[in-house]
């Protein structure tokens, strides 16, 4: 029996489709505060420089505590890829977010886990963002349809193509950098870019390809 939240949510996300034009993007951590905050950051920064207006990237925590800006690190950090955070606030992360997104983007597996604990419709369009990024990088570009449709179709593409990470789970997730920050941020940085990249370039892609026929 398919579980009643998932079957009381999809008619709500079929209502907030009609006529939209932009795919919806959620990157999950635990407080909000540093990796998803500087994740969501460069994949907005990243889509409105190849696709202006047709997308748009959110971010929230599981353990998010509701108002609290970022440490003066991640701040720090986030000027030098020219995004402005001085104005962010946390939040913890709600069922009506991932109602929402049209992609679920976990930092790593926990968060990917909540996303579906809290919203089970969200299964199939929920993944860690290096897992998402994994699965999508080989895939060709697509072209002839908007970006949300194609992007709508990525989706169930990377769904149909989700495979175990070859060198362990772990390798699909994005270390925490909270409890130590000059010791564990490079290797965040490390983790998180090319997943970021290889996003945003799948959008580049098919752009180019749209444009070159």
């Amino acid at each position: 029996m398919r579980n009643s939240t998932a079957l009381s949510s999809e008619p709500t996300r079929r209502s907030l489709d009609r006529g939209r034009i932009e795919f919806r993007i959620l990157v999950i951590c635990t407080g909000n505060l540093f990796r998803s905050p500087l994740a969501a950051g460069l994949l907005q920064q990243g889509f409105d420089e190849v696709a202006p207006g047709r997308f748009r990237v959110d971010s929230a925590g599981t353990a998010g505590v509701e108002g609290a800006p970022v440490t003066h690190d991640v701040e720090s950090l986030a000027a030098e890829w020219g995004l402005e955070l001085s104005e962010f606030r946390a939040r913890r992360l709600q069922s009506s977010d991932i109602i929402h997104a049209d992609l679920v983007l976990g930092m790593d597996r926990w968060h990917r886990s909540q996303a579906v604990t809290l919203e089970p419709s969200a299964l199939k369009r929920s993944f860690t963002l290096r897992e998402f990024a994994r699965i999508i990088r080989p895939l060709a570009a697509a072209y002839g349809a908007t970006s949300r449709r194609r992007w709508t179709e990525l989706v169930e593409r990377a769904q149909r193509s989700r495979m175990p990470h070859v060198d362990g789970p772990e390798c699909d997730d994005v270390v925490d950098p909270h409890d130590d920050w000059s010791r564990l941020s490079e290797t965040m940085i490390e983790q998180m870019l090319p997943g970021v990249f290889d996003i945003v370039d799948w959008e580049f892609r098919s752009t180019a390809q749209s444009s070159s026929n």
